[in-house]
């Protein structure tokens, strides 16, 4: 079984920012935490980030020049997971079950947070090379990943309770990515 992390090519495409920060920002901190969001959703707002001191260095060359891309999956503030309308249409087959999207308003596209809707417990802490910085409950970093294959079986985007920012993707997904040529995730085998 092949896992993935999901991780976004924050340095060449355009990245997210709420556009009323005080208003929305219960959203940064409860999309980490599992269960369903109650509806309905309030009305959240997004914009893209121009400010210069806020892009990465190779954000603001590319900004300077006018090629800085929107891809299919923008970056809001870390953790969070955002599809453009045509990944939501090419991935939502394979997420359904995982996943609940809530509408962002953005300069007139369309595009949809995906909360993530369950932890799957699906990372083998006695076999994995793990760096606690909290004892078995806040991961510093993973040398070596080992995953419980069989509670991972048609699971196909998760975060485990253990480590909550990150999220993982399974080979299916990535390579519904790829088919669909959907622009703006990295892929880096996990070690």
């Amino acid at each position: 079984m092949k896992i993935w992390e999901y991780k976004k090519d924050s340095d060449h495409f355009f990245t997210l920012i709420l556009a009323d920060f005080e208003r929305d920002k219960w959203l940064v901190y409860r999309d980490f935490q599992p269960g369903p969001i109650p509806e309905p959703f309030p009305t959240i707002t997004v914009q893209y980030e121009t400010q210069s001191k806020d892009l990465s260095p190779s954000q603001r060359a590319l900004l300077r020049k006018g090629i800085l891309p929107k891809g299919d999956f923008p970056g809001l503030y870390g953790g969070q997971i955002v599809f453009s309308e045509k990944a939501l249409n090419a991935l939502w087959p394979l997420i359904q079950n995982d996943a609940q999207v809530i509408p962002l308003q953005c300069e007139g596209e369309r595009l949809f947070l995906m909360h993530l809707t369950k932890h799957v417990d699906g990372l083998d802490l006695e076999h994995s090379d793990i760096q606690w910085s909290i004892e078995n409950k806040m991961v510093f970093t993973i040398n070596r990943y080992v995953f419980h294959e069989e509670k991972l079986k048609g699971v196909n985007i998760f975060r485990v309770p253990v480590n909550f920012p990150w999220v993982y993707v399974s080979h299916a997904f990535k390579a519904a990515v790829e088919e669909h040529d959907l622009k703006g995730l990295l892929w880096k085998p996990l070690p």
